[in-house]
């Protein structure tokens, strides 16, 4: 309204006011009392003009003759009032075609048939009601429907425009959000407009065909849609005019379908997962070429097997831990049920680090208290727990230093067993937010050393307690680490715990 307004007194294109008239009420007033169109051009558009813009030309005092001859040639329809439903089915006298027209004959020639003013009055009101909630069907460019959010998306546009690719009219969307966007430009950054593919035809006057176009503005008509459209020319000069198509969504087979972004422990298992399979075929290979299952191989090549089948195993190893720890975080990790005797623990911990050991030169002591109850917690967990936290602070100590560990059970509100380990001397000068985020060092390379390092590797043994109601807590010089205990042989151990 704003930019018919601005030229006011400058409109001289006939068929620009025919499109302006049906728009909406204000924009269809301003338009034609601002243009500057002479009498026969007037009186040429005034049968395509809707009703109510041929009411607002009646407004203005500069018309011609031959405008106001067609202006009166159509008022008959103009101020026709409808027919009612009622009267529709009974006849009329005077044979007239429009209940009004009767009604006039019937007052001027004292007719029996009488219409009461209140009537005409409430007809008059019904057809300015009707008339603002459609368009007029006389026009040949209707106003399109103003489409409210609430009713949905909308699915399909037709459209036509002009010979610059820019939309000049619309129908089954609303004109604001539509009309002056253009396809002879590919689109940019979150802007509207085609793809490249639609801006090459356009400029190359070729048929679209389910070019891609996005739309923006309100929900129903804002995304991703396809065009489909065909260049017309003037049919006497041959003169490119513009296309004329429809705007389509995409259909399913159109449409990329984008997973919602997995999470990051699902990531983390679906890619141990994915490199646990090449891992197990290289371990495989690699035991054939060791015991020669295939025929003799110099021992040069089985010395290279069996290092590929211990780095690999390790590979393993870390990536068991990785899969336990994205578990835990998802909380999708299942501890299991079981018992662990700390007798049947600390022989199986000791046989396997003793090759760390021997490797580290470093004495590790494991004693337990009399009595001592089992772990609540099932034996390979307990096992994989216990190994990787011996294993991890064995890495930190330096050649002859010396490890102590001690398993006993405490009574209380709640009994549990606890496990004390000594710290060696470089890792008591470092606090417990620098033990859980060190990294893996240049000695952590033997093979029974934690893949990921102190810092992972403190952070799982810590997790999976938790998971089971324990705790892992850094003490001055020691860790502590507390596990349930098992209840189901209290009876056997009150009198000497009590002892």
């Amino acid at each position: 309204m704003a930019s018919v307004k601005s030229l006011s007194g400058r409109i001289k294109s006939a068929p620009l006011v025919q499109l302006l008239s049906a728009d909406l009420a204000p924009v269809a007033s301003a338009a034609v009392a601002g243009a500057n169109l002479s009498d026969e051009e007037w009186a040429a558009i005034i049968p395509n003009l809707p009703i109510r813009a041929r009411g607002f030309l009646r407004n203005r005092k500069d018309l011609g003759p031959k405008t106001m001859r067609a202006l009166r040639y159509w008022s008959s329809a103009d101020f026709a009032l409808p027919r009612p439903a009622a009267e529709e089915s009974q006849p009329h006298s005077l044979d007239s075609p429009i209940i009004d027209t009767a009604a006039k004959a019937s007052i001027v020639s004292g007719s029996t048939e009488k219409v009461r003013i209140g009537e005409i009055v409430e007809r008059i009101e019904r057809l300015r009601k009707d008339r603002e909630e459609k368009a007029s069907g006389n026009a040949p460019i209707a106003a399109p429907p103003r489409i409210a959010e609430s009713e949905g998306e909308i699915t399909e546009i037709r459209f036509e425009t002009d010979d610059m690719g820019t939309f000049c009219w619309v129908e089954g969307a609303p004109r604001g959000a539509i009309v002056g966007i253009g396809i002879a430009e590919p689109a940019f950054d979150d802007s509207p407009g085609p793809d490249a593919y639609g801006a090459a035809a356009f400029r190359q006057r070729m048929p679209l065909e389910n070019a891609r176009m996005r739309l923006c503005g309100g929900p129903a008509i804002e995304g991703e849609w396809r065009i489909t459209a065909t260049p017309f020319f003037d049919n006497i000069s041959g003169r490119f005019c513009g296309y004329r198509g429809i705007l389509r969504r995409p259909n399913v087979a159109e449409s990329p379908q984008i997973q919602a972004p997995a999470k990051q422990g699902e990531q983390l298992q679906q890619l141990v997962h994915e490199l646990r399979t090449p891992l197990g075929a290289i371990i495989g290979f690699s035991e054939i070429i060791e015991q020669q299952l295939f025929g003799p191989v110099s021992a040069e090549y089985r010395h290279l097997a069996h290092d590929i089948v211990q780095d690999a195993k390790r590979l393993l190893s870390g990536f068991d831990d990785l899969a336990m720890a994205a578990k835990i975080e998802s909380g999708r990790y299942d501890a299991g049920s079981g018992v662990t005797e700390c007798g049947w623990l600390a022989h199986r911990l000791a046989e396997r680090l003793h090759g760390l050991s021997e490797t580290l030169s470093v004495t590790l002591n494991l004693a337990k208290a009399d009595p001592v109850r089992p772990f609540a917690i099932d034996s390979n967990l307990a096992e994989r727990l216990f190994s990787r936290l011996l294993s991890a602070i064995m890495i930190g100590c330096e050649a002859g230093e010396e490890l102590s560990g001690r398993f006993y059970t405490e009574r209380g509100h709640h009994i549990v067993n606890k496990f004390t380990l000594s710290l060696p001397l470089k890792l008591q000068e470092l606090s417990e937010e620098e033990l859980l985020g060190s990294i893996p060092s240049e000695q952590d390379d033997n093979q029974s050393a934690p893949l990921l390092g102190l810092g992972f590797s403190l952070r799982l043994v810590r997790n999976l307690a938790r998971n089971v109601d324990g705790d892992l807590r850094f003490q001055k010089k020691s860790l502590l680490l507390m596990l349930p205990a098992g209840l189901e042989t209290d009876l056997q151990f009150r009198g000497k715990e009590k002892d």
